[in-house]
């Protein structure tokens, strides 16, 4: 089953929006703004020029704000946009009025065809392309700078004028539905390492600060990479390879400016092509062929949002580095009073230092930390962007608020964002959700509580208990640890505990991630029929010395009951079901690129990341404590999503291993399927990457294992849209193969499995998306899929071997 996720924090923040009235005056130079006439919206990247005048010329940033000096009454403005009937406007009458209004042409741009050398953009796209890594800012040393946010929620349409609007919606009483802001301190150091300090945040009516948007919300910080992910969706860039072989390029206009020469050039996707596609402009300067803006939209509506990013850049000489951002999304399904709920989020950028960072000075691991002194902030001060009518009202409306509203409203807010570190919080003590119940092949239903003394009662430690009782073993199980944040930065912990529980045998230790396998571990839980009974006691200590890396120290005592209600007889007189393992080992973990946020005591993974690189090891030490079993155990997985063109690319390998004499089954590896043995409990028909899809659960027996999964998603084969449902079928194709050995398998005669020395195959096809149901603010595709089962571990009737599945996909 695939899931393309979108972040947490936009789920969080799903009551924002803008709109912007400014004047941002510089010394010396006067000030204006250009609009759209029809929507009265701010126009970015307006080319301005003084007719007769070369090197005067200049862009509106994404405010559609712009300074000229040197100006003489006579002087006559040219303006020109494309989709903008070029206007001609006097000094003198934009003296009187600052506000300069374009018409929107009536007709679409026209597609031009043209031979190779003809078009005269296809060589300034590829300079650009050539210099990315030149241009690219996460391609420096290091750099640093002040960043401010402002995020709004309204309704789309509406214009500054109150008096206009609010006789539609009375309840917003001129302002919006919810605004932020957030004052930030952002370090980056080569490569990769990027932490956004968090040191000033103000939100219309809501308190916690996890619910403000940050400078990378909602748009990638940097344009030049093959890929623009927009809600963990790809979109092909233009400025890339691949790009040039997908888009049409036309050169629409050029201008001198400060620094040379600028180039506006529209692309859009060639002739049947559209998937994961955008369209848009690109500002392309002669100084080292860098994107002075960029602008993208969706070249079709994805999912039930629609949206527009801009990003302006300056350059200071030396190097280009972002200026302005701002993203721009509408929700189609979500409206009031007929208007589209809208959010926008900008982000302005000062006090940029390139190259000075101190190379000793370390930079958290941690992508977005809050330092929030108390007091009142000064954010006469911190704005970079005046607050319009409309904002300053917001804050009134909510400021306004009966008391027991915003105490509800906090209320909500907290409980939205610390479910996101899977807690809820109930004063000085937090609710686990996820021990509350529990479903499965051998408890059947479980029913239990977990709690957890919370923040507010200490920053140090943390005390958490469970309790669960299962319905069909009619067994209670319990649990306690206690734990200690030693150090925020590197999120050091230590923690010690005692739980007496059921395992199940031969399941990774390893911890559970966010990635396309979740949903496979997810359903595998539910399968679980045969277990351990496991007394352990444990301590570990963990560290996060780097982004995405995370290391942990382990040590535990269990004692350890194999419940064989599975055995087909009686195990031989030598085998020990009843044994001790003293153990001690490390756990490493790795997500490249991997975007996390402190909420409160927890870190909370924003995005769903790649390369999942995870690898445990762990000894058994024979006569302490009690230990009476001797083995060396490892781990290793890794699991990699990239995007190539419009195809999706998955691989999943896994591999486990075991040494030692005489072990118990419950330290073996009991193959890698997901289907139910017939008779045997309820069969998902669904495609779970990461499983073989026609392998039995415990069907094999192995102390080394190899499994390795690469699926192929292409792009739609073709699409056609209706209303509330389209048709767009995308083939997905998998391969796997498994293999495994068994010491001693005489041993274990009891049980009924097979080995897997020769190699277990598998193939299959997925033809997801046959029908896309659009519910709400996601799309949900259905589709079917075919997994065959060959090799030598064949089964004797061929129907046996086929398997049919559904094929479930989701998209916001």
């Amino acid at each position: 089953m695939q899931t393309i996720t979108s972040k947490v924090a936009f789920f969080q923040v799903l009551t924002f929006f803008w709109l912007i009235n400014v004047s941002f005056a510089q010394s010396g130079r006067q000030s204006f703004q250009v609009f759209d006439q029809a929507t009265g919206q701010p126009i970015p990247f307006v080319h301005i020029k003084v007719e007769n005048k070369e090197g005067t010329g200049t862009t509106s940033d994404v405010r559609g704000t712009f300074s000229i000096s040197g100006f003489q009454e006579g002087d006559v403005l040219i303006f020109s946009h494309v989709g903008y009937q070029r206007q001609e406007v006097t000094f003198s009458r934009l003296k009187r009025n600052p506000m300069v209004y374009l018409v929107q042409e009536t007709q679409e741009l026209e597609t031009f065809e043209f031979s190779a050398g003809e078009n005269p953009a296809l060589a300034l796209v590829r300079k650009a392309i050539a210099n990315r890594d030149i241009n690219n800012p996460e391609k420096l040393k290091s750099f640093r700078y002040a960043s401010y946010n402002k995020m709004v929620v309204t309704l789309d349409g509406l214009t500054e004028n109150p008096e206009v609007d609010d006789s539609l919606v009375n309840f917003l009483e001129g302002g919006h539905l919810f605004m932020s802001e957030t004052y930030s301190e952002v370090k980056f150091k080569s490569p990769g390492k990027r932490n956004e300090n968090v040191q000033a945040s103000k939100i219309s009516g809501i308190e916690n600060p996890i619910f403000a948007a940050v400078s990378t919300s909602f748009q990638p910080f940097s344009v030049y990479s093959d890929h623009i992910k927009i809600l963990e969706i790809p979109f092909v860039n233009p400025i890339s390879e691949d790009g040039m072989r997908k888009y049409d390029y036309f050169l629409e206009d050029s201008l001198q400016t400060d620094w040379g020469k600028t180039y506006l050039i529209s692309y859009q996707p060639k002739s049947g092509k559209s998937y994961r596609l955008g369209k848009g402009l690109l500002y392309i300067s002669s100084r080292l062929y860098a994107l002075e803006n960029f602008l993208l939209k969706p070249a079709e509506e994805v999912g039930q949002i629609n949206f527009e990013i801009q990003q302006k850049n300056r350059f200071d000489g030396e190097h280009w580095f972002p200026e302005q951002m701002n993203s721009i999304y509408v929700f189609s399904e979500l409206d009031f009073e007929s208007k589209k709920v809208k959010l926008v989020n900008q982000t302005f950028l000062s006090d940029i230092r390139i190259n000075d960072l101190d190379p000793k000075e370390k930079i958290s691991p941690i992508g977005v930390t809050f330092d929030l002194a108390k007091g009142e902030k000064d954010w006469a001060q911190l704005r970079m962007d005046s607050l319009s009518t409309r904002e300053f009202l917001t804050y009134q409306r909510f400021d306004n608020l009966d008391p027991k509203i915003k105490r509800r409203l906090n209320s909500g807010a907290n409980f939205l964002a610390y479910l996101s570190t899977g807690r809820v919080r109930l004063g000085a003590v937090d609710v686990l959700p996820n021990r509350i119940f529990r479903f499965n092949q051998y408890e059947r239903f479980g029913l239990g509580l977990g709690l957890s003394s919370s923040q507010s009662l200490s920053d140090l430690f943390r005390l958490e208990g469970y309790f669960r009782y299962g319905f069909q073993d009619k067994a209670w199980k319990y649990g306690g640890s206690l734990g200690f944040l030693l150090d925020s930065e590197q999120d050091i912990r230590f923690q010690l505990g005692y739980s007496q529980d059921i395992e199940e045998p031969g399941r990774t230790l390893l911890p559970r991630g966010r990635s396309f396998t979740t949903s496979g571990l997810v359903y595998r839980n539910f399968l679980l029929s045969r277990v351990d009974e496991v007394q352990r006691y444990f301590v570990s200590y963990s560290q996060m010395p780097l982004k995405g890396f995370r290391y942990k120290l382990i040590g535990s005592v269990e004692n350890r009951v194999n419940v064989l209600d599975f055995a087909e007889s009686s195990p031989p007189d030598e085998y020990v079901s009843r044994f001790t393992a003293t153990e001690a080992g490390v756990e490493l973990n790795y997500v490249g690129g991997e975007s996390t946020t402190r909420v409160g005591n927890d870190i909370v993974s924003m995005t769903l990341s790649y390369p999942v690189i995870g690898f445990r090891l762990s000894k058994s030490i024979p006569d302490l404590l009690g230990g009476n079993v001797n083995f060396l155990s490892s781990e290793f997985k890794f699991e990699h999503q990239w995007s190539a063109g419009n195809s999706l690319h998955q691989l999943h390998m896994t591999a486990q291993g075991i040494w030692g004499s005489d072990l118990p089954v419950s330290y073996l590896n009991t193959g890698y399927g997901i289907q139910v043995q017939a008779g045997e409990g309820f069969d998902l028909p669904l495609v779970f990457p990461g499983f073989l899809q026609t392998m039995q659960v415990y069907e094999f027996l192995s102390d080394r294992s190899l499994h390795v999964n690469y699926a192929h998603l292409t792009g739609p084969i073709f699409t056609k849209k209706g209303k509330g449902v389209s048709i767009a079928p995308q083939l997905k194709f998998h391969q796997s193969f498994a293999i495994g050995s068994l010491s001693n398998p005489d041993r274990y005669d009891f049980i009924r499995f097979q080995t897997m020395e020769r190699g277990y195959w598998e193939s299959g096809l997925e033809i997801a998306n046959l029908i896309k149901l659009n519910s709400g603010l996601n799309s949900q595709g259905w589709g079917i899929g075919f997994f065959y089962r060959y090799g030598p571990y064949a089964l004797p009737d061929s129907r046996d071997n086929l398997r049919f599945t559904l094929s479930l996909t989701a998209a916001f």
